[in-house]
């Protein structure tokens, strides 16, 4: 399973804020929680026309991870970075996206969740 997640820079009052949505159908400002199974391989991309230049950077927020074991690595010619999520994995986990806008000085950082439910076995 893939499960995408775009980023957008918008403004919002006078706040550079990230609007991220993702394949799952969910969809915030700042503050996404993607769910996504064991096995699955998760991929950040910037939406189109979404004011920012490159994410500079994706990885864990917390001491001890139970999803990430390692950073998500960036794709090869492309603005996007990717993560394999571990066959058996389970738990959330905050993790930090920085990026650069379009303006090449503004940075934008910002700490949304990924969530892996545990398998349910069904009889």
């Amino acid at each position: 399973m893939r499960v995408k997640i775009y980023l957008r820079a918008i403004i919002r009052g006078k706040e550079n804020c990230l609007a991220l949505f993702d394949s799952n159908g969910q969809g915030e400002i700042n503050d996404l929680e993607t769910v996504a199974e064991g096995g699955s391989t998760v991929i950040w991309k910037l939406d189109c026309c979404s004011r920012i230049r490159s994410i500079t950077k994706i990885y864990w927020s917390v001491k001890e991870q139970s999803v990430f074991k390692n950073n998500p690595v960036k794709r090869f010619l492309c603005e996007g970075f990717k993560l394999r999520i571990e066959e058996g994995t389970k738990g959330k986990e905050k993790y930090t996206i920085e990026c650069l806008l379009q303006d090449n000085k503004t940075r934008l950082v910002i700490d949304p969740f990924i969530r892996v439910p545990p398998i349910t076995l069904r009889s």
